[in-house]
């Protein structure tokens, strides 16, 4: 699905000329320390990456492609590029015929990354020197904001989040060992002669359960 390698020309020539033609980040370190993507001597984007026989998984990162030095070499104005360069790609999205660089997130640290990237907007921060009172419904009307993101999904009316398998842990008591609440004023004894003091959400669960049951097997866990 996901590949940072230069195609065979010989065997997939438009293939080979897409990926050369969009996924190829210029050349830039050593090469080319003039380059844009050049900060304090290095490349930002960490280009040329290394040499790399097979993929490896990251916790909590993107994976390391493989990038075999298997020969091929893309030569455009005297500039040769190897795997070294190539943008990871999806080959089945090169038919839009643009830059779509994809990646695939190997663990959980980089899928809340992206939920959060999405709804992120600029970091912004409200002063002001007064002596009087703090309007404090103005000073949070000021402070909201939504990236364009969120705005084109609002404005689209799409669902903002969905459930799927809710589930609700109930609590487990040993008998007569549940919590009561109870108002300060009431006594002992009026506590007691409530009709549910007994019952707790589990049991009141299991009760509901049982008065309904169509006959269709229920499992507890």
């Amino acid at each position: 699905m996901i590949s940072a390698q230069l195609p065979d020309p010989q065997l997939q020539l438009l293939f080979y000329a897409k990926v050369t033609k969009y996924m190829l980040h210029g050349l830039c370190g050593v090469d080319n320390p003039q380059a844009k993507c050049m900060i304090n001597g290095k490349c930002s984007k960490h280009f040329p990456k290394e040499y790399r026989e097979r993929t490896d998984w990251v916790e909590d990162s993107y994976p390391l492609y493989a990038r075999p030095n298997n020969g091929l070499v893309f030569e455009c104005n005297r500039a040769r590029f190897t795997n070294q360069y190539v943008v990871p790609y999806c080959p089945q999205l090169l038919l839009f015929d643009c830059y779509l660089n994809v990646k695939i997130s190997a663990g959980l640290g980089t899928v809340k990354y992206l939920s959060k990237y999405i709804y992120k907007g600029p970091d912004r921060a409200t002063m002001e020197i007064s002596g009087g009172m703090q309007d404090e419904i103005k000073a949070h009307l000021d402070g909201c904001f939504i990236g364009p993101t969120e705005a084109c999904w609002k404005i689209f009316e799409f669902n903002m989040h969905s459930e799927s398998l809710a589930v609700q842990h109930l609590p487990i008591y040993l008998p007569n060992e549940h919590y009561v609440n109870f108002h300060a004023y009431q006594t002992v004894n009026a506590v007691l002669a409530r009709q549910n003091v007994k019952k707790t959400e589990l049991t009141t669960w299991f009760d509901y359960n049982s008065a309904y049951d169509d006959g269709l097997s229920l499992t507890y866990w």
